[in-house]
């Protein structure tokens, strides 16, 4: 089974007159499509499983006349290369133990896809925090702060190799004390121009109703962003794995870490980025090219790190498991390892070396620390995370 774990309080909200209740009833309506089957977790949350053709992306006024279909896969699914997959094996102790997620699927029917259904209450949380959201981080600026970073980056410019992607390997936290209208993610970022898309994981209690660590993705274009499927654009064409889906275990500092390989690039034969997690890797989906107008062709900026969200001037979450990077030892911190880009010529994954790439913290670097020369094995590795602070001042 499916299941999801832990729940935060729902923020006091003021009596809805009965014009917004109507809208939101409308809006619920047109998100909630008809399924073909529905699954409950133990938990309580709903998943509809979406006829394909059916499922929100076929909203994008560019994706009317789409040739998609349910069976879809990449022409080159990137696979790791024999060489790198098995250094990554590598182990720099025998203390800590080590384990890269295993996904449970949530077992929709073949021909339809898993969508989490929307609650009035998601949409009221939603709603809110998009407001926030959208007023703060665009743009991002030293008086509207909202969305913070910490991190390695790489550009095409610095490089003898187009961008068509990115790869790490994540280990997995559980950010304490996220509150309302915050977040906390781990993530790659795939960037060209006013286009980016993001996928990770994250703990957002404003947009799930808890603070459970969630697999994610984001969409930003000129014309739309939002969360995972909040907006039409990507394409779910896996029937078992959510965009959602609620990691059922987590790293514990020093202890036990728990990792998820998240990759994403551009399919060569008709400009899609493909979004995977797994050692397989499992393809979960699609941003077709159609929906881009800088990403349309390949990526100028590759990001692997974190990020949070609060309000201007209130104590933030923390990042990460919350320890400054402080050390060079990843079992500390959260981390992103292993970090490679894909070679949009040779349609390969490549490993970053040093001095093809940048450290970038906009909240200090006590929240950011690198290392590609002690673990070897390890190849680049992006260590990130801090207690709550303020910022903004």
């Amino acid at each position: 089974a499916f299941v999801l774990t832990s729940s935060v309080a729902k923020p006091a909200a003021r009596e809805l007159s009965e014009e917004e209740d109507f809208e939101l009833e409308r809006q619920l309506k047109l998100m909630n499509k008809p399924s073909v089957k529905t699954i409950k977790t133990e938990y309580g949350e709903i998943y509809d499983c979406v006829d394909f053709y059916k499922q929100p992306a076929f909203d994008h006024a560019r994706l009317k006349n789409h040739a998609f279909h349910p069976e879809m896969k990449p022409s080159n699914i990137m696979y790791i290369p024999e060489k790198v997959k098995n250094e990554e094996n590598g182990r720099y102790d025998n203390k800590t133990n080590f384990e890269s997620v295993t996904l449970i699927g949530i077992g929709c029917p073949r021909g339809t896809v898993p969508i989490r259904r929307t609650t009035k209450d998601d949409l009221i949380r939603q709603k809110r925090f998009n407001q926030v959201f959208d007023s703060n981080i665009h743009p991002q600026t030293k008086s509207e702060p909202g969305l913070h970073y910490a991190g390695g980056r790489v550009r095409w410019k610095w490089n003898t190799r187009n961008l068509a992607g990115g790869v790490a390997r994540f280990s997995l936290y559980q950010t304490p004390f996220v509150n309302q209208l915050q977040f906390s993610s781990g993530l790659i970022k795939v960037s060209n121009g006013t286009d980016f898309i993001k996928a990770g994981w994250t703990v957002n209690p404003t947009l799930y109703g808890d603070d459970h660590c969630r697999f994610f993705s984001y969409l930003h274009t000129r014309d739309d962003h939002c969360f995972n499927t909040n907006c039409p654009g990507f394409v779910i064409t896996n029937p078992d794995f959510p965009l959602d889906y609620g990691f059922l275990k987590v790293s514990k500092t020093y202890v036990d870490i728990v990792e998820a390989r998240i990759l994403i690039f551009r399919d060569p034969s008709d400009g899609s980025w493909w979004l995977c997690i797994g050692d397989k890797p499992i393809t979960i989906g699609f941003w077709p090219s159609d929906i881009f107008t800088d990403l349309a062709y390949n990526a100028d900026d590759v990001f692997w790190g974190g990020e949070i969200f609060t309000l201007p001037y209130t104590k933030s979450s923390p990042m990460g498991n919350g320890i400054s990077a402080h050390y060079d030892d990843p079992k500390l911190y959260a981390y992103a390892r292993s970090c490679s880009v894909v070679d949009a010529d040779k349609e390969i994954i490549v490993p970053v070396v040093g001095g093809v790439h940048e450290v970038v913290s906009d909240i200090g670097w006590d929240y950011v620390r690198h290392n590609y020369l002690r673990f070897k094995d390890w190849g680049l590795i992006i260590m990130f995370g801090g207690p709550s602070k303020i910022f903004g001042k």
